[in-house]
């Protein structure tokens, strides 16, 4: 009889050590994805103000006339191209203390017109066949600019790691994960924006997938200029694909330019070919919408950092598409910064955002 009531006490005090056990595990498991929900909730808070963007060009001059007529225009953020190699004061990875006051004296000025800043390293020199020795001179670039920054708000200020990388696409993967995780021991609260290969392409950045170091810290950013041969028509870095002009949006047969004498097989003929079927809301609200869906399954928050057309456009076709492509964006909740201020993709006339992207800058 005694040994029956042990086995029974036994039994009970092992039932009550499982329970206790499973309880504990489900108390920690509840834990942590709340802790990992409210970490998502605060980044796509973030992600949202980061709407409404726009980038400058040219470092070099005072911009603080631009700022403020951005600020005045209604935008929110501000996309700042810096090519870092250019301000070395070495020739290897250290930059000069006239940048690092400057990029101070830019985020001071960001900072009191309420407006969001993202760095943004542009025309680096990484390449397939120097992908060790150039992940070492990113990281230690950054650092630099990190150290000098401290301190700064991790809701005002970031941090976008490298534009349009050219790399195969395993390389770029391993390289921007060697450079994540490097630079987050520096910096354990910003956030960083990271794209993928061919450029920023979005199929590459869906093919390339949430990194294994994202701490809930990461933004994955696409840039977007399709159709090509209209957001760029004109332009003498590309001419094989964008010497022609005139190019209507919406596409309008009878408005077509002509192709001239380019090869069948060229990638403006084959552009030329496909522009009746992409030029248009339908297309553009098509593969904006695929972006998104994709992205969400891969549990990607996406930010697109940049579109835009050409000033070579004619005006009306170019108020179209920017009309059309801020509204798709916002209807997928996708925070978009425009290509670019008063460069050569310009938004402003006079100073001042043209009208068709206004409602945009209006809305919630």
């Amino acid at each position: 009889m005694q040994q029956v009531i042990d086995y029974s006490v036994k039994l009970k005090f092992k039932n009550r050590r499982k329970a206790f056990i499973l309880t504990s595990l489900l108390t920690f498991v509840s834990f942590f994805f709340s802790v990992f929900a409210a970490e998502r909730t605060d980044l796509n808070k973030i992600k949202t103000a980061l709407n409404k963007g726009v980038n400058i060009s040219y470092l070099e001059i005072d911009i603080e006339p631009k700022l403020k007529a951005i600020a005045k225009a209604g935008f929110k953020t501000v996309r700042l191209p810096v090519a870092f190699d250019h301000y070395m004061a070495d020739s290897y990875a250290e930059l000069s203390g006239a940048l690092i006051q400057k990029l101070h004296l830019i985020y001071s000025r960001c900072k009191q017109l309420n407006l969001n800043l993202v760095i943004v390293y542009h025309y680096g020199k990484l390449q397939n066949e120097n992908l060790y020795a150039e992940n070492d001179r990113i990281i230690r670039i950054w650092k630099q600019v990190i150290y000098s920054m401290q301190g700064y708000a991790s809701n005002q200020l970031f941090f976008e790691l490298y534009n349009e990388p050219t790399t195969d696409m395993d390389i770029w993967k391993s390289s921007i994960t060697t450079i994540v995780r490097e630079l987050r021991k520096a910096d354990p609260e910003r956030i960083f924006i990271i794209g993928g290969a061919n450029y920023n392409g979005y199929n590459e950045l869906l093919h390339m997938g949430r990194l294994s170091v994202d701490d809930g810290k990461l933004l994955y950013t696409f840039h977007f200029y399709e159709p090509y041969i209209f957001t760029h028509q004109g332009a003498d870095w590309t001419a094989e694909k964008t010497f022609i002009t005139g190019f209507p949006y919406p596409y309008k047969q009878n408005k077509m330019p002509g192709l001239y004498n380019a090869p069948a097989n060229s990638s403006l003929a084959k552009d030329y070919e496909r522009y009746p079927r992409e030029a248009n809301y339908s297309y553009l609200h098509q593969r904006i919408q695929y972006i998104y869906e994709e992205a969400k399954r891969l549990n990607l928050p996406l930010i697109c950092t940049e579109t835009g057309v050409i000033n070579l456009a004619d005006k009306k076709s170019r108020a179209a598409y920017l009309s059309n492509i801020t509204s798709i964006m916002n209807e997928f909740s996708i925070p978009v910064i425009l290509w670019d201020w008063d460069d050569k993709f310009a938004v402003m006339d006079n100073n001042k955002a043209i009208k068709q992207i206004r409602p945009w800058l209006k809305k919630d």
